[in-house]
């Protein structure tokens, strides 16, 4: 996922935030590989599920300007299914 991919999903056209967006898009592909594992990288659809999560991690951080998520916020039934479906994928050779 690139830079200018994410700054055109938050909607962002300064460059102010450069350095933190691109940090926020490691910190997240390192906490969906850590989550579930990185088979899914190498699978067409579980690359593509990964990428909307990633894409709506970066969004939660950057909106709250922080890498941790508050007790009181809610759980995401949509993000917890696709981390268990990434989980769960499997290279098939």
């Amino acid at each position: 996922m690139t830079l200018e991919e994410v700054k055109s999903y938050l909607r962002v056209d300064y460059d102010e935030d450069n350095n933190y967006i691109t940090d926020l898009i490691e910190i997240s592909e390192i906490y969906i590989d850590e989550c579930c594992g990185t088979n899914y990288k190498v699978i067409p659809n579980g690359a593509k599920l990964a990428s909307l999560v990633q894409r709506k991690l970066i969004y939660d951080m950057y909106e709250n300007r922080a890498t941790t998520i508050s007790e009181n916020i809610k759980r995401d039934k949509i993000v917890e299914t696709i981390f268990n479906k990434l989980s769960l994928m499997e290279v098939v050779i």
